[in-house]
């Protein structure tokens, strides 16, 4: 088996799904790989919508944000909200990933381990508390 070009906590390139059309790919954006697993014919990937909208109000359980230094150190060139209960399940493939084949494999950076871990324990907690907040698209749900 090939060892995928994404891992857990990558920043990436994705054709994250949108509302309208959540199992067909969207226009290029930028996620957070949650997981990575093997699927039928190759891997599938768990991606976490991200946005660079500022946030306004409080910000509620599994939605991160931030900072513009945060953000650089993470690879990011602005502010970002992190949002958790937006996600897609979708093949690694080149119409999902098309920056995959690329150098760096359209990764912009990687979360550090203490990150990895908050956003582990914020997104268990919302599958175990508030799994009608998650809102889940693309062709992997299920397999």
């Amino acid at each position: 088996m090939t060892v995928p070009p994404l891992q857990q906590g990558d920043f990436v390139w994705c054709a994250f799904p949108e509302r309208e059309a959540p199992l067909r790919p969207g226009p290029l954006h930028v996620g957070y790989t949650l997981a990575v697993a093997a699927v039928a014919g190759g891997h599938g990937v768990m991606v976490a919508y991200t946005t660079s909208q500022p946030w306004s109000g409080p910000l509620p359980p599994g939605v991160i944000a931030f900072d513009s230094e945060e953000a650089a150190s993470l690879g990011q060139a602005r502010a970002f909200v992190l949002d958790l209960r937006r996600l897609a399940y979708v093949p690694l493939t080149a119409t999902w990933f098309p920056r995959a084949g690329e150098v760096g494999a359209g990764v912009l950076g990687r979360a550090p381990k203490a990150l990895r871990d908050r956003v582990n324990a914020a997104v268990t907690e919302l599958a175990k508390r508030r799994p009608e907040s998650l809102s889940r698209s693309g062709p992997l749900w299920g397999s």
